[in-house]
């Protein structure tokens, strides 16, 4: 977030939706061009040789409940702190800890597909894209997720108006 005596609520949100997505776009354009170059794609789950077969879904589940259990501990200490600024930059970080968390195992089963050209990884790492997109982040989202009530929730809602 801005670190300047200008930043409003509204600017938060603009600044955190076009890093997440930026996150998305890496992963999402690599598995567009992963897709292309694909000469003989098949959806096999029997090559138990292959060792992507058991990283990429550990990696993908790990990532998932790992990113949550961290949000959810960023979030519940962030409670604590005093001033809707604070507030704002600890959900920003987790939340990007989160995307991060989303977004290295959806690259990961889209370099697996690249590699072994076994359309599993395809599908893990396009249901991990599609993952991310819902973790958009939205007003509700912040609101939600920081549990503002009283001033700090109407000083949210002033969305053009500085975070003092």
């Amino acid at each position: 977030m801005e670190n300047n005596s200008q930043a409003t609520p509204n600017g938060f949100i603009k600044t955190l939706t076009i890093i997440h997505l930026g996150l998305m776009a890496g992963p999402t354009i690599f598995g567009f061009i992963a897709y292309s170059q694909a000469e003989n794609s098949v959806l096999d789950y029997s090559n138990t040789e292959d060792v992507f077969i058991f990283v990429v879904p550990i990696f993908a589940l790990t990532g998932i409940f790992v990113g949550n259990l961290i949000f959810k501990q960023t979030m519940n200490a962030a409670s604590t702190i005093e001033g809707l600024r604070a507030k704002l930059t600890r959900f920003q970080t987790a939340s990007l800890v989160k995307y991060a968390l989303v977004e290295g195992p959806a690259l990961l089963g889209f370099v697996a597909f690249y590699i072994s050209e076994n359309l599993t990884y395809l599908y893990i790492g396009a249901v991990l894209i599609l993952y991310l997109y819902l973790l958009r982040p939205t007003k509700d989202k912040i609101e939600r997720g920081l549990g503002l009530r009283g001033q700090e929730r109407d000083q949210f809602n002033r969305l053009n108006q500085p975070i003092p």
